[in-house]
């Protein structure tokens, strides 16, 4: 099979790395780092760009490409740890509104994301509960409209103008709905994660809401977006782990002890050796699933595929975080040097959706099944 890049995946590679090493500095990184680590004005860049509108159709004023270009996005995004929510806005909050069934709200909140005038998130938690099918947000009907009432939490860039799909209970079952976040009835507690991202608690008070889905159709909307986004952490996985391992075989070459570059020790040297494999194997591991996710139709084999690239992603995670750190020494938790951004970006996409063993879990319950 050739997993080589498409003349116009190589151009978004191109434009999209330009973008980000211009403007994703060390200096200009600092500065975000007060504010919530995320960047208007390079979202700005990427919508007039046309980066933002990848899977979209040309009817949405997309350019209509699959989630494997859009996975090239994310992967130079986390290769330059980009101060934008790649994952969290076009994964997440674009792809149920996209396989929905159209409607005006939908359509309007997407042109508004493709020409960087409004977000499109996704409340996908509640408090105290990490499976998203365990909702006690309830939504009540009134004639044609729907009203919100519940608590969520971890949603991203909610103090943005902008749109937010979630679930809620109906008298028929799980329902998916949109609702506007500047809505009556919605109110907003900060919350740092990880990264140092704000991420958003919302109190829904009987907020208006347009249903997009409901009852097996809901359910069938979300067990195709968490397979994307796990493909979708590990694809970012790759890019991270790709330039932790550059960033330190570049110090090793430089750094000296004894009057000799750290890199010539066999026992530096074949630790990076170590990362480098591990990266690659994740590579092949993460073009299966994502080849998976758009050719196949066998449920499983799709699921299996997207499981296993996640899981082992997390691994990989871990190992090059902790080796990349060991061979910069003290330099790799200084702040004014980039390691520290990668490790927490790490640290986070590995318990993304769920850890390595949950993963496992549910991989081996699949298997035996």
């Amino acid at each position: 099979m050739d997993f080589a890049l498409t003349d116009t995946q190589t151009g978004l590679q191109e434009l999209a790395g330009r973008i980000f090493a211009e403007q994703a500095s060390q200096e200009r990184l600092r500065q975000l780092d007060r504010t919530g680590y995320y960047d208007a004005l390079l979202w700005r860049q990427l919508a007039e760009s046309g980066l933002l509108g990848i899977t979209l159709d040309e009817a949405r004023g997309g350019v209509g490409e699959d989630f494997i270009t859009l996975s090239v996005l994310l992967e130079e995004a986390a290769r330059h740890v980009a101060p934008v929510p790649l994952l969290e806005v076009l994964v997440a909050g674009v792809l149920p509104l996209q396989w929905a069934p159209a409607c005006e709200a939908s359509n309007a909140a997407l042109r508004a994301l493709i020409q960087g005038e409004a977000m499109v998130c996704a409340a996908l938690y509640e408090p105290g509960q990490r499976n998203w099918r365990q909702v006690a947000t309830r939504a009540i009907r009134h004639g044609d409209a729907w009203q919100l009432t519940g608590s969520k939490h971890l949603v991203a860039v909610a103090d943005q103008p902008g749109v937010c799909w979630t679930l809620a209970q109906t008298g028929d079952g799980l329902g998916l709905f949109l609702f506007d976040l500047q809505a009556t009835g919605v109110s907003r507690r900060q919350q740092v994660d990880t990264t140092g991202e704000y991420r958003f608690a919302l109190e829904l008070g009987a907020v208006s809401a347009v249903c997009l889905a409901t009852a097996c159709e809901a359910q069938a909307l979300l067990d195709r977006l968490e397979l994307h986004l796990l493909a979708g952490c590990s694809v970012m996985a790759v890019g991270a782990c790709a330039e932790m391992t550059r960033l330190a075989a570049s110090h090793t070459s430089e750094r000296e002890q004894f009057g000799k570059p750290l890199a010539t020790f066999q026992a530096v040297a074949h630790r990076l050796a170590d990362c480098h494999i591990d990266i690659e194997a994740l590579r092949g591991l993460t073009q299966q699933a994502l080849c998976r996710l758009s050719a196949s139709h066998d449920d499983a084999e799709r699921s299996e595929a997207v499981l296993v690239a996640k899981a082992f992603s997390g691994e990989v995670l871990h190992r090059v975080s902790h080796a990349t750190q060991q061979v910069h020494g003290g330099t790799g938790v200084d702040r004014d040097y980039p390691l520290f951004r990668y490790c927490l970006l790490a640290k986070r996409l590995e318990l993304a959706y769920g850890s390595p063993a949950e993963l496992l879990q549910r991989l081996g319950a699949a298997l035996v099944a």
